[in-house]
């Protein structure tokens, strides 16, 4: 609960911090402010802005740049530029009757070419952060799941009995009825097991661990993750929505063993 928590706290200082460059990049607004209806135009802008970026990161990218599909990825990175910075100025021109900009005010096509780069830029930093911050929360976990595999480490044992598997961690065996385990998510040379009340983490390959279960028990829809069968509820085109709501990355090279479900 504190990790989410804390995962959540740390995408909305993200927000926060792209918000904050996004308007010192645009400070002349304030220099405008004699103009009238300054609260209206930053507002709009906001969220003009904050939509774009929304829409390039968890839309645009995991559909089609992450699947290889660059040339609809770039139109339509294109397109959406292209209808924000008609936008936003069509909003000034109807405020103000002309296009704010940071040089001087201009008509809408004149201003089109440097709000349209300007715009294309503020882009590729909040991708740049948006990474930087995935790099820093998969580092933080691992570096969670090592200091807990020091604490007890687990390893998988071959005894199994009927619908239930047995994990040794410590001195202690651990008794996991098959039926409660949801996805199995590998990293490096250690596997976690997700069950429903809670997870294991476990020394071996995601290989390794799969064995232990009933055959066709799990379905790989990614490198990193096996999936329970009978837990998945929805299956979409880049994702697989568990019963618990959990929601898991489907890899582009096994989107086709989806077809079978």
């Amino acid at each position: 609960m504190k990790w989410r928590l804390a995962k959540r706290l740390l995408y909305l200082a993200f927000w926060i911090i792209v918000t904050l460059i996004f308007l010192y990049d645009r400070r002349y607004l304030i220099q405008k402010i004699g103009l009238g209806h300054f609260a209206e135009c930053t507002l709009v802008r906001l969220f003009l802005i904050i939509s774009l970026a929304y829409l390039h990161l968890y839309y645009l990218i995991p559909r089609y740049f992450s699947a290889r599909k660059y040339f609809s990825y770039f139109s339509l990175l294109i397109l959406s530029l292209g209808v924000y910075v008609s936008l936003q100025s069509l909003y000034d021109i109807y405020l103000y009757g002309f296009v704010i900009g940071a040089v001087s005010y201009r008509d809408f096509w004149y201003s089109f070419p440097f709000n349209f780069i300007t715009t294309a830029w503020y882009l590729l930093l909040t991708v740049a952060f948006k990474l930087s911050l995935d790099w820093y929360e998969q580092r933080k976990e691992v570096i969670k799941l090592q200091e807990e595999l020091s604490r007890a480490p687990a390893f998988v044992n071959t005894q199994k009995d009927g619908e239930y598997l047995f994990l040794k961690s410590g001195t202690k065996k651990l008794k996991t009825p098959i039926a409660t385990v949801c996805y199995i998510q590998g990293l490096k040379d250690y596997s976690i097991i997700y069950t429903e009340d809670g997870k294991i983490i476990v020394k071996g390959s995601l290989k390794t661990v799969e064995e232990l279960f009933p055959e066709k028990h799990f379905l790989r829809i990614h490198k990193s993750y096996l999936v329970t069968n009978s837990k998945i509820k929805q299956v979409e085109a880049n994702k697989v929505v568990l019963i618990n709501g959990e929601i898991i990355p489907v890899g582009r090279s096994y989107k086709h063993l989806l077809n079978f479900l």
